[in-house]
This record gives C-alpha cells, structure tokens and sequence, in this order.
C-alpha cells in the first residue's frame, strides 16, 4: 500500500514539476529572445512607399487629414486658462510660503491642520492642471507620431520615384504634401514646446507645494516626539498653561471673552477660504444630503399609502428610520459627504460633527433605548467643550480645567454606557462586543490624562483626551449610519410591488444576514484609520509600513521587495475573499429566488472565474513581475498542458460550457454513472451530487458534458409516477379502474390536468388481473406520494371486497 502511494505521489508530481520547470525556462529565455528580436527587427526592411497608382488617394486622404489635425491643434482653452493662472498661483504659493516657513515654529497643532489642508487643496489643484496638460501632451504627441510616419513615408516615395527617373511633375505634387506635413509638424512642435514650458512651470509649483507639505510633516513629527516631555509647570504650581505646551514659548495674558472672539474670527476667516477653494464638491455634498433627504421622504410617503406590515425587527427599525427622516438623512449622509473632499480643515469637522451629533441624540435612542440618550448628551457635551477649549486659544488660564473636567465627564459617560449597554445587549449587537472591551481602556486613557494635566504634560493630556473622544464619537456614529443605510435598502426592498412575498422575505433576511455584516466590516475599518487618526499614530504606522515595503533582495537579474511579496499576496487572498464572498451571495437562496432558475448559479461560477483570473493579474502586476512575458509563459503553460494537466483543463473548460449552456443546475435531481441525487454545488473543476442515500459524489465537469446525463428536473419538476397492483381473477376490471382513478384524484399532491389513468393489462401468466397507475406531481414529492397512494388503494381494495392475487406454486414432474 505505500509502495503505491508513493507511485501515485510520484505520478501526480511529475508533470507539476515539469510544468513548473518550463515556465521558469521560458520565463528566463524570455529576455533573450527579446534581445534576439531587437537585432532581427532592426535588420529587417520594409517598403513603406506609395504606389503609383495610390499617390492621387493618398494626397486626397492626407490633405483631409492635415486639415483636421490643423484644428486639433488650434490653441487650447483650458491650456491658455492653465498658463494665465501659473503667474496668479506662482506669486500667490511663494508668498504663503515664505509667510509660513516664518510662522511655522510657533503654531498650534490645530493652526498646522489648517495650513496642511489649505496646501494639499492646492495640490489636488495643481494636479488637476497636470492632468489637463498630461492629456493634451498625449493628444500632440500621437499627432506627432502619425504627421512622423507619414512624412517618412512620402520622403521615401519621392526618393524612389527620382532613382526610377520619373516625371518631374509627379515630384512637384510630392513635394507640396511633403511642404504641407512639415508645416503641420512644426505646429505640432511649436505646442509641445509651449506645453512643456508650461508644464515645467507648473512642476516647479508642486514642487514647492510638496516641500512645504514636508516642512508640516516635519513639524508635526516633531511635535509627536515631545508628547512625552513635560511641556508646563505641575497644575498646583502654574496659575496658566504654558504656551510650549502648544508648541509656543511666550505666554500673553488675555481676556477669555477677547479670546474666544478672536478665535471665532480666525475660523471664520478659515472657513471661508476653505470654502471658496472647495465651492464645487460643496454643492456636491449638499445635494447628495438633499437627494438623500428627498428619498426617504417619498419612501414614507409611498409607505403611508401602501400600509405595508411590519414582520421582523429590521423593518421595525427601517420603519423607525423612515419615520425621522431629516436626522437620518444629516447622519448617513453628512458622514458620507465628508469624504468628497480631500482634506477638511478643523472648523468645519467640527460643524459636520455638531450636525452628526444632533441627528445621532435625536435618532439613536430611538432604535435602541431611551436610556441611552444620557450617555450621548454627555458625550456631546464634552465635544463641545472640547470645541469651546479650542476657539479659547492656549492663552486661556481655564484650558487645563476644562480639560480635566472633559476627562472627568467622559469618565462618567463610559460607565453609564456601559450599564445600559449590559441591560440592553441585543439592541446594541453589532457595537456591544467592541464597546464592552474599549469602554475600560478609554476609561484608563481619561484618567492618565486627567494626571498627566495635573503633573505638567499638558500635550500627551491633550492627545489622549481628543483621542479617545474622537474615537468614540466615530464609532457610535458608523453604527448609526450602518443601521440607516440597511434600513434604507430593506425599504426599498420592502416597496417593490413586483416581488413576490417569498423573494421579499428572502432579500430582506439577506440584506440582514450578508450585506450589514459588510457595511460593518467597512465601518469597522473606517473606524479603526480615524482613531489612529485621533491618537496620532496613523502617519507613523504608515510610514513604519512603507519603510518595511521597500525592502528588497536581488535574484539574478529580478528584483524582489518585500513590499512586493506582501502586496502580491494581499491582492490574491482579497481577491479570493470577494470571489468567496460573490459565489457565497448567488448561491444565496434569496438570491436563487429572485433571479431566474439557473442564473444564479452561473454567474457565481463566471463571476469567481473572473475575480480570481483579474487578481492574480493585478498581483503580479503589484509584485513588479514584467507581465511582457506573459506569452512565453502561456506557451510554457500549452507545453505543461500537452503533458499532464489536460484533464485539468478539460475540467476548467467544462465548467465554463456548464455555466454558459446550464444543461443543468443547483437544486436539480440527475443521474450519471448510476449515481443519482440532487446538484448541490457547480464548481470550477467538479461538482457535487449528494445522494439520497446521504453521501455526496464528486464528478468532474467533464464527464458532465461528454457522457450522458438523465436530468429530470431540467425544464420543471413535474414527473410522472407509476404504481402497479394486481388483483384476483374475480375482480371486476372497470370498477378496479374507477377505484384507482377516484383515489389518486382525490389525493392533493397530483395534479388534476393530466389527470390520473389507470390501464389494465389483462391476464398475467398466474393468472391474476395485472393494472398500472399513472398520475403527475412535483418530483419532491414522488416517494411519499407512492407511499400513501399505495395505502390507500389496499384499504379500498379491502373495504371493496376486492381480494388480492393468491399465489400460485406449480409443481413440476420430473419425468
């Protein structure tokens, strides 16, 4: 027995290592037989001429060529608007610039913040003229090239008709067309030219934008680095916060009401500027909120009308939902918006929270508990103080008891949550886990801040205070808006008049069960960037990541990175997760329900072939593999196939002619190779028949499409049973007939249209009365139909009077 495992072993490998051999083989002979083709193909030569007879349509063709490219190439608006705006944006970054790189040691954190969403719009805007000029560039540059090609293909007619000695005047038309090409080239140079100017303009500007983005980092980095020094005199000692603990050194002693206006006025003025430079993706945001709002006040009223019932708690809470649908639609869709830009400066995070608060106090309680609606406040309340602590200014006195008692109320708000949370789990069951582990760390992390104030370190104080209020803000308010976007979707569902009550059913259990653990998942991880966000870690996790990534090692003449390595493997494993993930939500039974028989399937099948196939493209594109050679590679795969993995093959071809043709399905009851059950799975290689005797069979695709298989509930599920009954010879055959045909009729399994027949055979050679009952039903329901027919029909039979067949023992003479 090992002896042949081993020989199975062996065999199995075999053809794999030498599959794998080639494809290292004709991988590394790639490169060389790219050098050998450079060499042929500058050896080779071909006649690029006109004819003789083709040089009339050919200068017809190339005169209505060169007149549209004549207004192509006319000077571009958006180029002209691009040029006229460097001088404006050359003056006005250097300017800021050198105000900043002379303000930049004495900023607050939140003053950075400002600066470094205010540059990075100026950024995405240089990038946007980068991108205008990148495009024209491409467009003059494949003029270029063709006006190149067709020049050096005239130039070469010409020379040829002069070493035949031809008319001159055939030369003359030549030359005009050769004129006219090159008048149309030097346009074309003479827009590259000036576009590359421009452009070099325009690099110098991002440039600066870039490196005055590295000074903020720098600062910043520097400011993470003196969380942990002792930036004021212990509480009991100074009467106010020290300005270094704010990165500043002077202290100015000024009135908090002067202060507070002050700092109403700076982030008015920031407000402003932010708002002006981002005017575009404001109207963007605010319609989105509008159309969102406008949704949801049709669905209530569409719902009003149609008095639709409430049968599980997701549509109690969709109902809940709907019933509230300004709050709903500021927190789904406020939060949301928010990421239209690409940087947002403090104030107004702080106005999108304040919305995102309000709608949260409101609607929260609502689709949990009452009770909870204490906690909420309480945390609002500390969010604001923390806003008024920040439009005060360092220079107040108060800042540092504001922030200890923000640390005590939040303190007290962890514990209160956490008591209504245990009370009431289920209401809370996507947060409560999560909230029942952080709860006690963020309670952990108020109280070091409270003592980190008291002794001096009035940043790391700071730091974790913001930290865990932003986080803990951000977590309630993805809850929220994962339950109003389920509920808008189970809505929807919920209003669709042409779905079945079945198929609605389904949808909803399935936007329950598949697409809120999604929305989680994305919440979750939304969650989890903000809060390393809040505690300043994120840009220093990332950075340590890319410093990671870079690592590399030489292999021959490949180069392998770590970041590579990773990068290949996390693509795959993702994309095989959504693949999963795909095939898992059509073979989903809603999803069955709803679409039509054997779609679903099919496209699971097509849409995992794809996934996968896309991804492994995608990661070795990421693992810096040189996908040029994907031919040689595919040929080495042809040679792998022709030795041993035809069937392999065989079975991957198979598998797409079974999702394509559908000759059969899930669900679907076959026989082949006399194994007989219902299709449980259609995979890529195989697929599972499970039996009715209860184990499961495992047939190749192949042998599904090359050998002959009994479907039979290919077009319906309606089959046609047999019973066969014999009686005594005394029976009357039409009252026998009568009795059959009245009991299967009567049973509600078979259907009426074909009704029920019973044919009578005669004599059988025992003599006896020989009948067959034939009736249609639903395939399901064949065996336990039998069953009770059968029943039935001994029951008449005696009641009848009807005796069944004695039987007969002949004996025979041996002589």
């Amino acid at each position: 027995m090992k002896q042949m495992n081993q020989g199975v072993t062996y065999t199995f490998f075999k053809p794999t290592l030498l599959f794998i051999i080639l494809v290292l083989f004709f991988s590394l002979g790639a490169q060389a037989q790219d050098k050998d083709s450079q060499v042929t193909d500058s050896t080779q030569v071909v006649d690029k001429t006109i004819s003789m007879d083709n040089i009339p349509e050919e200068t017809e063709r190339v005169a209505q060529r060169l007149t549209e490219l004549r207004g192509v190439l006319k000077p571009s608006a958006a180029i002209t608007e691009v040029d006229s705006l460097l001088l404006t944006f050359d003056v006005e970054i250097n300017t800021m610039k050198d105000s900043l790189l002379s303000q930049l040691a004495n900023l607050t954190r939140r003053e950075l913040k400002v600066r470094k969403v205010k540059w990075t719009n100026y950024h995405s805007r240089l990038q946007g003229y980068q991108d205008v000029l990148k495009n024209r560039t491409e467009d003059v540059s494949n003029i270029n090239d063709e006006i190149v090609l067709e020049l050096q293909k005239w130039e070469l007619t010409k020379e040829k008709l002069v070493s035949d000695g031809t008319s001159i005047d055939i030369y003359s038309g030549l030359d005009q067309v050769i004129a006219a090409l090159q008048d149309v080239l030097k346009t074309v140079h003479n827009r590259l030219e000036s576009i590359f100017i421009i452009q070099k303009g325009l690099i110098e500007l991002v440039l600066t934008v870039d490196e005055t983005l590295s000074e903020i980092d720098q600062i910043v980095l520097q400011m993470q680095k003196d969380y942990f020094v002792f930036d004021s005199e212990p509480i009991w000692v100074s009467k106010k916060t020290g300005r270094s603990a704010i990165d500043t050194i002077t202290v100015v002693s000024v009135s908090n009401t002067k202060l507070i206006s002050s700092g109403i006025k700076e982030n008015k003025e920031q407000l402003k500027e932010f708002l002006a430079l981002n005017f575009k993706t404001l109207v963007v945001q605010i319609a989105f909120i509008l159309l969102l709002l406008l949704l949801m006040i049709r669905v209530r009223n569409k719902w009003k009308q149609d008095v639709n019932e409430l049968n599980n708690p997701i549509e109690i809470q969709a109902k809940i939902v709907l019933s509230h649908p300004i709050s709903s639609s500021i927190v789904a869709g406020v939060l949301i918006s928010a990421f239209f830009y690409d940087a947002l400066i403090p104030a107004f995070v702080e106005i999108h929270m304040i919305l995102i608060l309000f709608g949260m106090i409101y609607l929260l309680p609502k689709l949990t508990t009452n009770r909870f609606r204490i906690f909420l406040v309480l945390i609002f309340f500390v969010y604001f103080v923390q806003i008024f602590q920040e439009y005060l200014g360092p220079e107040a006195v108060m800042v540092r008891w504001l922030m200890i008692v923000n640390a005590i109320i939040l303190m007290m708000a962890f514990v209160v949550g956490r008591k209504i949370m245990k009370q009431s789990p289920i209401l809370f069951k996507p947060i409560y886990r999560l909230f029942k582990v952080v709860a006690p760390f963020y309670i952990i992390l108020s109280l070091l801040s409270v003592i980190t104030n008291i002794i001096g370190m009035v940043s790391l104080s700071n730091l974790l205070l913001y930290g865990v209020l932003t986080s803990t803000v951000l977590g309630f308010v993805v809850f929220l808006t994962v339950k109003v976007i389920v509920s808008l979707v189970v809505l929807i569902f919920k209003l669709i008049r042409s779905s079945s009550i079945e198929a609605l059913s389904t949808m909803i259990n399935a936007t329950h069960q598949r697409i809120q653990p999604i929305l989680i998942w994305i919440g979750l991880i939304v969650w989890v960037i903000f809060t390393l966000k809040g505690f300043d870690l994120f840009y220093f996790i990332k950075s340590w990541i890319n410093e990671i990534m870079i690592l590399q090692w030489e292999v021959g003449e490949m180069t392998i990175s770590l970041g590579g390595i990773l990068a290949f493997f996390g693509i795959f494993i993702l994309f095989l997760i959504l693949a999963k993930l795909t095939a898992t939500i059509f073979k989903d039974e809603w999803m069955i329900n709803v679409l039509p028989r054997g779609v679903s399937p099919a496209i699971s099948l097509l849409l995992r072939i794809t996934l996968i196939g896309v991804g492994l493209y995608i990661a070795l594109s990421a693992a810096g593999l040189d996908l040029s050679k994907l031919g040689f590679i595919l040929g080495a795969l042809g040679v792998g196939i022709g030795f041993g993995l035809q069937n392999v093959v065989l079975n991957f071809i198979s598998g797409l002619i079974l999702a394509f043709e559908r000759p059969i399905n899930i669900g679907d009851t076959i026989e082949i190779d006399q194994e007989f059950g219902v299709v449980t799975d259609i995979g890529v290689r195989s697929s599972h028949i499970r039996s009715y005797s209860g184990y499961e069979a495992i047939i190749p695709n192949g042998d599904l499409i090359s050998k002959k298989v009994i479907n039979y509930t290919l077009t319906d599920r309606d089959r046609r049973s047999k019973i066969l009954m014999k009686t005594a010879p005394s029976a009357d055959p039409e009252k026998v007939i009568e009795l059959f045909n009245r009991i299967a009729s009567d049973h509600p399994n078979t259907y009426s249209d074909p009704a029920p027949i019973t044919y009578f055979y005669g004599y059988d050679p025992d003599g006896t009365l020989s009948f067959a009952l034939l009736y249609w039903l639903t395939f399901s329901d064949t065996l336990e139909t039998d069953s009770a027919i059968a029943l039935e029909i001994f029951s008449a039979l005696k009641k009848a009077g009807i005796q069944a067949p004695a039987p007969v023992r002949r004996i025979v003479d041996g002589k």
